[in-house]
C-alpha cells in the first residue's frame, strides 16, 4: 500500500477528522488503517510523523456516542482506547530502537539476530522495547459479544499477528541474553535478570491469549501456533549466580 499524492499532514487530518465523530466503528477503522501503514506502507515515515505529532492517535477520552449506550458501545469504546494505545506504543518503541520488529526481517542494527551480540546495552534496549509492546498489544482482550462484526475482528487479527511476531523475536532475544549473560557486566547481568523473569509473566500472558484466539481459529483462516520458547524455570540459577561472590562466579564460569 503506498500514499502517492497524499502528504502524512492530509493523512492525519482525514484521521483525525474519523476520530471527531465519536463512533467506535469509524474511530476503529481508522486504527486500523494506521496500523496497515505502518506494515504495508513506508513504515519509518509514518512512524517519523508520529513521533513529532504524539496526539495523533490520542483517544485516551474517547467515548462512543452514536450508539444505544449499551454494553457493546462501553466494550468497544474501550477496545478503540486499548488499541490507540497499543498504536502509540508502537511509535515510542521506534523512536527508541529505530527498529520495528515486526515488519523488518533481521533488521540492520539488531543485536537480537546477531550471532553474537557485540554491545549488551543495546540487545537489553531491544529486549526490553519488544516487551513493552508485547504487554501493550496483551491489553487487546477483545470480549467475544464484540467480536460479531469485521471491524473489530481485523482489529483482533493484526493484533494477533503482531504479538505472534512479538513473542517470537523476544525468545530470540532471551535466548541471545542467556548465552551471554554469566560474561557480562553485573548491571547488565541485573537488568538481564529482570527481563527474564519479565519473559516468564508475559510468555503466561501469551499462552492465555492464545487459547481465547483458537476459539476463533476457522474464521481467522490460519493455524495458531503452540508457543515454543527459552526455559521459563532458570530465575533461580541466575539470581544465584549473581548473588554469588567475584571468584566464586569466575570459577563457575570456568567450570561451564
Amino acid at each position: 500500500m503506498t500514499l502517492s499524492g497524499v502528504s502524512m499532514e492530509e493523512l492525519f487530518m482525514l484521521v483525525q477528522d474519523r476520530f471527531s465523530e465519536a463512533n467506535w466503528v469509524v474511530s476503529f477503522k481508522a486504527l486500523i488503517l494506521v496500523h496497515i501503514l505502518m506494515h504495508e506502507s513506508n513504515g519509518p515515515v509514518i512512524y517519523d510523523y508520529l513521533i513529532h505529532h504524539p496526539n495523533a492517535l490520542d483517544m485516551t477520552r474517547f467515548r462512543d456516542r452514536h450508539g444505544t449506550k449499551g454494553v457493546s458501545e462501553f466494550e468497544q469504546s474501550k477496545n478503540v482506547r486499548t488499541y490507540a494505545s497499543y498504536l502509540n506504543d508502537k511509535v515510542l518503541a521506534f523512536k527508541a530502537i529505530r527498529i520495528d520488529h515486526v515488519t523488518q526481517k533481521s533488521p540492520a542494527g539488531s543485536q537480537i539476530y546477531q550471532k553474537v551480540p557485540s554491545d549488551v546495552k543495546f540487545m537489553l534496549l531491544e529486549v526490553s522495547t519488544v516487551q513493552k509492546q508485547l504487554h501493550s498489544v496483551l491489553k487487546n482482550r477483545f470480549e467475544s459479544d464484540t467480536l460479531d462484526n469485521e471491524t473489530t475482528f481485523s482489529a483482533f487479527r493484526y493484533c494477533l499477528r503482531d504479538m505472534l511476531k512479538l513473542f517470537q523475536v523476544m525468545n530470540l532475544g532471551v535466548m541471545k541474553m542467556l548465552k551471554v549473560y554469566f560474561e557480562t557486566k553485573e548491571d547488565d547481568m541485573r537488568r538481564a535478570l529482570d527481563l527474564y523473569k519479565r519473559f516468564v509473566k508475559l510468555t503466561d500472558r501469551t499462552d492465555e491469549y492464545l487459547k481465547v484466539a483458537r476459539q476463533f481459529e476457522s474464521i481467522f483462516g490460519f493455524s495458531i501456533p503452540n508457543l515454543i520458547h527459552a526455559p521459563l524455570s532458570l530465575s533461580k540459577a541466575l539470581e544465584e549466580f549473581l548473588d554469588m561472590p567475584l571468584d566464586e562466579r569466575a570459577a563457575t564460569v570456568s567450570e561451564m
